[in-house]
C-alpha cells in the first residue's frame, strides 16, 4: 500500500494544528538557557509536504517530550523568515529563502531587512519535481515551452527553483508564460487550467489529491545529460540529483530522478547554543517515533542530514551536537567560519552600499553588482 503523507487531509492538518501548542502560551525568543517547552516553528503553507512532515516532527515531540508547539504556515518566504526576526517564532523551515535572507536577496533587499545572521539548526534533505497531466503532451522539460509555468507568490526560492529547471530543458522565462500563483495552490491551478505544471515537494497531500482525480507524470531529470545538469546547478548550486520513490504517480517500487535539496530548520545566530543543542538532541533521540510519519521524515534521520555548511552557517548548539556524534569535521569547520565571516562582511557592507547609493532604494539587482565589484 502507498504510504501517504500523515496531515493527508484538511481534517488531519487541522488536529496536527490543535494538538500542537493548544494552551495558547506565547512562544518565546531563546538567548540563553535550554530550549523552551512551548515554542512555534514557521513553515510552508497546509497541503504541502513540508507542512505535512514539520507537523509530524512536531507532533511527535509533544507526545514524547511534553513540548507544545505551534507550526505556523506561510506560502511566502517573508511569511517564513518574518516570525522568527519578530519574536512569533523560535525557529523555520522553508526553501531557499534562508540562503536569500542571509545573502539579503530579493524580498531581503529592502531596508527593513538587509543581511540576517541566520544560521542551520537541523538539515533534512527532500526531493521536489515538476508533475503534468497525461496527455497534455507535457513529457519532458522542453516540452514547457509555451506553457503555462507557476511562478510562485513572494517565493523566491521555488521561483529559482524552476528557473533552474527550465534551465535544465534549454529554456528561459521567455520561453513559457508565467502566471503568479501562490506554491499552495498549484495543485487546484492545473485543475482548472490556470497552470499546466505543478512545483512542489513531491509527496505533497495536493499531489495525491491531483492524482486521485487526474491521471499525472512526473517529469524526470537525466543524470547523464551532463550539460543539462550544469545548467540547472549553476542557476540552483543548494540542490543535486537525486531519486525518489513512493509517491504519487509512481507504481510500487518505482523510482524517480528529481531535484534534491536541505529543506532546513533555522534559527538566529542569537538563539542560545543550549536551545539549539536540545533540539538537535530531541530530534534525534525521537527518529523511531516519526521516521515513517511521512514519506520524507526519513530525511530527517542523522544518516541523511547535510552534515557540511554550504552556503549558511551551521549554529553552535548544532555544532556541538554533530561533534558528540563524530559527524563534525576539520572541513567543516573551515567552511563555518568563513560562512560566519562573510555575515559579518555582508553587514558591513549593507552599510557601505546604502550610503553609496545616496538615499536611492536597496533592491536586488543593484546589492548583487555591489556584492560582485566590493566582496570576495
Amino acid at each position: 500500500m502507498r504510504k501517504l503523507p500523515a496531515a493527508a487531509s484538511a481534517a488531519a492538518l487541522a488536529l496536527v494544528l490543535s494538538a500542537c501548542g493548544s494552551d495558547g502560551a506565547e512562544p518565546e525568543t531563546v538567548s540563553e538557557g535550554p530550549l523552551p517547552d512551548t515554542f512555534a516553528i514557521a513553515t510552508y503553507g497546509t497541503g504541502t509536504s513540508t507542512y505535512a512532515d514539520t507537523s509530524a516532527v512536531s507532533e511527535a515531540l509533544t507526545a514524547e517530550e511534553g513540548m507544545s508547539i505551534r507550526v505556523v504556515p506561510s506560502d511566502t518566504g517573508i511569511g517564513r523568515i518574518a516570525p522568527m526576526r519578530d519574536g512569533q517564532a523560535l525557529f523555520s523551515r522553508g526553501g531557499d529563502e534562508y540562503i536569500y535572507a542571509f545573502e539579503a536577496e530579493y524580498d531581503f533587499a529592502v531596508p527593513e531587512w538587509g543581511p540576517q545572521d541566520i544560521r542551520m539548526t537541523w538539515t533534512p534533505t527532500a526531493p521536489h519535481s515538476v508533475m503534468s497531466l497525461s496527455g497534455s503532451g507535457i513529457d519532458t522539460f522542453s516540452d514547457l515551452r509555451g506553457k503555462k509555468v507557476p511562478w510562485a507568490t513572494a517565493n523566491p526560492s521555488v521561483q529559482n527553483k524552476m528557473t533552474a529547471l527550465l534551465e535544465y530543458g534549454g529554456l528561459t522565462w521567455d520561453d513559457v508564460e508565467a502566471v503568479d500563483i501562490s506554491y499552495g495552490d498549484q495543485a487546484e491551478g492545473v485543475k482548472n487550467g490556470q497552470v499546466d505544471v505543478v512545483y512542489q515537494q513531491v509527496y505533497g497531500s495536493s499531489l495525491y489529491e491531483l492524482e486521485s482525480q487526474h491521471d499525472v507524470q512526473w517529469l524526470e531529470l537525466d543524470p547523464d545529460d551532463e550539460a543539462a545538469v550544469e545548467r540547472m546547478l549553476e542557476v540552483a548550486p543548494s540542490t543535486f540529483v537525486g531519486s525518489f520513490s513512493g509517491g504519487p504517480a509512481q507504481e510500487e517500487g518505482e523510482e524517480t530522478t528529481a531535484l534534491m535539496y536541505t529543506v532546513p530548520v533555522i534559527t538566529y545566530a542569537e538563539t542560545s547554543a543550549e536551545a539549539v543543542h536540545d533540539l538537535a538532541t530531541a530530534l534525534h533521540g525521537n527518529f523511531v517515533s516519526y521516521e515513517d510519519a511521512t514519506p520524507t521524515t526519513s530525511g530527517w534521520g542523522l544518516d541523511e542530514i547535510q552534515s557540511v555548511p554550504t552556503q549558511v552557517p551551521f549554529h553552535d548548539g548544532f555544532v556541538q551536537f554533530l561533534e558528540e556524534q563524530d559527524m563534525w569535521t576539520e572541513q567543516a569547520e573551515t567552511r563555518n567560519q568563513e560562512l560566519i565571516d562573510r555575515q559579518e562582511q555582508l553587514r558591513t557592507a549593507w552599510d557601505e552600499y546604502r550610503e553609496s547609493e545616496e538615499g536611492a532604494e536597496p533592491d536586488h539587482e543593484s546589492w548583487t553588482a555591489w556584492k560582485d565589484e566590493n566582496l570576495a
